[in-house]
């Protein structure tokens, strides 16, 4: 199975299920709209949450942002 999300700008993002030194991962991986490069990174599962805490954690600070703009 593979998450796959696209930005209004067309850049993708996949997240798909691999083995980082023999244990399970995420890879996630990025491919920009003009073909022009990309980036991967592979997450082992148990450092899942930290990455999702991580996540929410910069979502807010940025809404916070925008509401003192």
């Amino acid at each position: 199975m593979t998450f796959h999300y696209r930005d209004t700008d067309g850049d993708h993002l996949y997240v798909t299920p691999t083995t980082r030194h023999g244990e399970p991962a995420l890879n996630l991986r990025t491919a920009r709209s003009d073909g022009q490069g990309g980036a991967a990174v592979d997450i082992p599962l148990d450092h899942i949450e930290e990455l999702v805490a991580g996540l929410r954690d910069t979502a807010r600070q940025a809404a916070a942002q925008e509401q003192h703009a």
